[in-house]
């Protein structure tokens, strides 16, 4: 890879355009492409324990809450995002 120096063990293509896309994340301007943390609806806030008092947000003009905006590469570096224990998103 030109970009950060991994050599791939393998000679399968797919595994080096899914590690090649690691490296592309879509900016923030461009909200629809992409994962991103975007939250949940406020209407689905308390399904998920979110109180009243926390600050909404628009995305997509749509009101939401829960998540931090971040992008992620690929659905499954999203996934770990919401999975992981130390991190307060949800959606």
């Amino acid at each position: 890879c030109s970009v950060c120096g991994w050599v791939q063990t393998n000679e399968r293509i797919p595994d080096f355009k899914r590690h090649l896309k690691t490296h592309q994340r879509a900016c923030d301007e461009d909200a629809q492409k992409g994962w991103r943390c975007k939250g949940v609806p406020v209407g689905e806030a308390a399904d998920y324990g979110i109180g009243a008092a926390t600050p909404t947000y628009d995305f997509l003009g749509q009101q939401r809450v829960g998540g931090c905006m971040k992008t992620f590469s690929r659905r499954d570096a999203l996934k770990r995002h919401l999975d992981n224990a130390n991190v307060r998103c949800v959606g």
